[in-house]
């Protein structure tokens, strides 16, 4: 009888370090995605889509390292009684940084640093679309104050994820720390992400 117990608890201690990877592991997971966008001064937040891939290194059976590139659509609305109403359209390559640890088999939480590139920022109302970096560049020309929209944001990632057969469902708090606009008052990104990603394993 205690060998059965013995070999049983060595089983399973087997198919657990397998299932939350391995130390040396090594993987790439391609991945897509929603966005829940807001703005810290806005009203509404907006419903976006994200796409991209992450690296994952296995430190030890339950620490890991992973980096990665998500192209992200970020905004949100504004219902304002001198402008109308517009929404703000913001598009991102975040370069995500996080430290995941595995609680249980395929569950992690994580955190990490991400910093953020602007590559387009419009407004948009249902008749037009507007390039902000226009429109702040003409309202600097006639108030001699320059006002720009950052290029650069920096955010702190926190989360969960879930891996069943490689396949990974990860949620996402981004914290935005950057302030978008260098004059009036501040506001940041607040960006909650779900994805769905498939990891390949790489043998290095």
């Amino acid at each position: 009888m205690k060998r059965i117990v013995l070999f049983t608890a060595i089983l399973m201690a087997t198919i657990v370090a397998k299932a939350q990877g391995e130390e040396g592991d090594f993987t790439i997971q391609p991945k897509v995605g929603v966005n829940l966008s807001s703005l810290s001064d806005a009203d509404k937040a907006i419903v976006e889509a994200n796409f991209g891939f992450e690296g994952e290194y296995m430190l030890t059976d339950r620490l890991s390292f992973a980096a990665g590139v998500i192209v992200s659509n970020q905004g949100a609305k504004y219902d304002s009684s001198s402008a109308g109403s517009y929404t703000a359209d913001l598009d991102y390559a975040n370069v995500p940084v996080v430290l995941n640890y595995y609680v249980l088999p395929g569950l992690a939480i994580k955190a990490g640093v991400q910093p953020g590139f602007r590559v387009k920022a419009k407004a948009k109302t249902d008749g037009a679309s507007m390039d902000l970096d226009e429109v702040y560049s003409s309202i600097s020309t006639l108030t001699g104050e320059e006002i720009k929209i950052s290029k650069f944001d920096f955010s702190i990632p926190v989360g969960i994820s879930y891996e069943y057969k490689n396949i990974v469902l990860d949620a996402r708090y981004n914290w935005g720390l950057v302030k978008l606009v260098n004059v009036g008052d501040a506001f940041y990104n607040r960006v909650f992400q779900l994805t769905l990603g498939y990891k390949f394993n790489i043998d290095l």
